[in-house]
């Protein structure tokens, strides 16, 4: 999701940004740089990751004068390289963005938050809470990670703009958003379906590749 910064506070911007700043150092801190010199492999589905989010935020949608919309696909780039790493390849992505659609470089941070932080972090939490004795089975993952995720991701940012919007008086968007708001339910399917079948393929012929799929957890005696 991408917002007009013109239509933003400057304070709510720099609070952006400074979150921005946190969330980029806090992945560049957590993540595994020896593992990425050791293992090519995974820094080529960090690449191909962050390129292949890029092709989906491509195909947005405008329906509200200002706002563009699009599929996130982070969810499965989280739980394939991990919440650090898909900050890192979300933010590379987003900037491309940026440069291809020519958009403000001052609505950036604001959508780094919507587009990969909040994803990312949601998804990340999701996984983890489902990796549990109780729920030791590849169904829980595939449909709970892969599918549910991406649909929860949508529902969040969907509930956080809608907030954000009533929080800087954008009442024309609260209204056109509550208007679409059945909608929603069609996007969260879309987003769960894609990344419900891109996980399931991964885990199913590439399990190595899925950094938070353990095959041995989840098949071993399943």
């Amino acid at each position: 999701m991408f917002l007009d910064p013109s239509l933003l506070p400057d304070g709510l911007l720099s609070a952006a940004w400074v979150l921005l700043a946190l969330g980029l150092l806090a992945a560049a801190r957590y993540t595994p740089w020896r593992i990425l010199w050791l293992s090519p492999e995974r820094v080529h589905l960090v690449a191909g990751g962050a390129v292949a989010c890029l092709l989906l935020w491509l195909l947005n949608i405008r329906m509200i004068d200002g706002l563009v919309l699009h599929l996130l696909g982070v969810t499965t780039l989280t739980l394939v390289v991990g919440w650090s790493l898909a900050l890192l390849a979300g933010s590379c992505a987003l900037l491309a963005l940026i440069v291809a659609a020519d958009l403000s470089w001052g609505g950036f941070p604001l959508a780094w938050l919507f587009t990969v932080a909040l994803p990312a972090t949601t998804s990340w939490l999701l996984a983890r809470a489902l990796y549990r004795p109780r729920l030791r089975n590849p169904f829980f993952y595939i449909l709970g990670a892969g599918f549910a995720g991406g649909a929860l991701v949508v529902l969040v940012d969907a509930v956080l703009a809608l907030v954000l919007f009533k929080a800087v008086d954008l009442e024309r968007w609260v209204e056109g958003a509550l208007a679409f708001w059945p909608l929603i339910f069609l996007v969260m399917f879309s987003e769960g379906f894609i990344n419900g079948m891109c996980i399931a393929a991964l885990a199913v012929f590439h399990p190595d590749a899925v950094k938070t799929f353990d095959d041995r957890f989840y098949l071993d005696d399943a």
